[in-house]
């Protein structure tokens, strides 16, 4: 993307009008556009692709290096293309499309440019691009423009900010695991939990959702054996990163004796494997989202039995990105994660909004802003 996108406009006046990028926008409707089936990868993809269609156009005039402020640490929750204040998101399939927002509240009047010149742009001035792709086809069918205004008029609010915390592994820490005898980077359980677990395999007896029991929670060695060291070469499947996770936690649940067929719908909550006080992650890049708990603070998360966060198992998957085969596998309760890798300092948060797929087939063939 041109690094000129980067750079904010001289004013928010100086930005395209709404209608003006409709306009723009219409070539892309019939474009194709290969899906890779990674969300990432697939978002990244529509953004440059927006861009480059606006490379077309004159730019709004760009802002003077001392003439502007970027409020926000970090640069967080500023728009993908600074430029034209725009985030883009691509729209597939399903029922419904879960717009997420990333670390800032989009409806709100919170500061993200202050010009010297007393004018802003805030969370509510982003301009949000849906660009609907038929999986069948793989063409562009559909684009929205919409403000965040006009979503929650629509559609209503936006969910509370959920907040998203990350471990970071290195390059190199990963690298050491690959080369590694077993592809395995391994700690024993926690010393409160070696008084409640059991090194010897029995069937499970209880659901996977149900509590933790004593002496029904396999050693951490045990599931080294039965599971980890099974997994290693093991490909998952490869039609989104959420998929894929849960292909990863079905194998599991397999590898641990219990029925996959309840499994259908998977627990979505923490840890992931209740029974075993198991947290199933898979990653390919060098953050690791750890969702709402983190083993960075200790919390607790099974007052009956006395555990935390410091006593969960992790098992990441770390994944090859191309061939989406398990390389290396991280098992250690959560208190030794800190030892070895970094948790990312700064929260990022999303706020998320579902809207019916419904309005992206109302408007099919269109490129449309703030449809009724």
């Amino acid at each position: 993307m041109n690094n000129l996108f980067k750079i904010p406009a001289r004013s928010p006046h100086s930005l395209t009008s709404l209608t003006e990028l409709e306009s723009r926008l219409r070539s892309l409707i019939g474009l194709e556009f290969k899906l890779t089936g990674k969300s990432r990868t697939d978002g990244s993809n529509n953004r440059k692709l927006i861009a480059k269609t606006l490379e077309d156009y004159p730019f709004p005039e760009p802002a003077f290096d001392d003439a502007y402020e970027i409020v926000p640490p970090k640069k967080k929750g500023i728009p993908k293309i600074v430029r034209e204040f725009i985030d883009t998101y691509i729209v597939t399939s399903g029922k419904s499309y879960n717009l997420q927002v990333w670390n800032r509240i989009p409806a709100s009047q919170t500061l993200l440019i202050k010009y010297e010149s007393g004018e802003s742009l805030k969370c509510n001035d982003v301009r949000f691009v849906m660009t609907k792709v038929d999986i069948e086809t793989q063409k562009i069918s559909c684009v929205i423009i919409a403000t965040p205004g006009y979503i929650v008029a629509k559609f209503g609010a936006f969910g509370k900010p959920t907040i998203k915390h990350q471990l970071l592994i290195s390059s190199k820490s990963r690298q050491k695991i690959y080369d590694s005898e077993d592809k395995i980077m391994f700690f024993q359980d926690s010393k409160k939990l070696s008084y409640l677990i059991r090194h010897d395999f029995e069937p499970p007896k209880s659901n996977m959702v149900e509590e933790a029991k004593s002496n029904e929670i396999l050693a951490i060695d045990l599931i080294k054996k039965m599971v980890a060291e099974k997994l290693i070469g093991f490909k998952l499947a490869a039609d989104s990163t959420k998929n894929r996770g849960q292909s990863l936690e079905r194998k599991v649940l397999e590898l641990l004796g219990y029925d996959p067929s309840n499994s259908d719908l998977l627990y979505g909550a923490y840890p992931d494997i209740p029974n075993q006080l198991l947290e199933v992650k898979v990653q390919d890049a060098q953050t690791v989202d750890l969702g709402k708990f983190s083993p960075e603070k200790e919390e607790s998360i099974n007052a009956e039995l006395n555990i935390t966060t410091f006593d969960i198992r992790y098992l990441i998957a770390l994944t090859n990105p191309n061939t989406e085969i398990i390389e290396g596998i991280i098992l250690s309760p959560g208190e030794k994660l800190g030892e070895v890798f970094s948790y990312v300092s700064d929260q990022s948060y999303k706020c998320q909004r579902s809207i019916p797929m419904d309005i992206f087939e109302k408007y099919r063939g269109l490129v449309v802003v703030n449809p009724d």
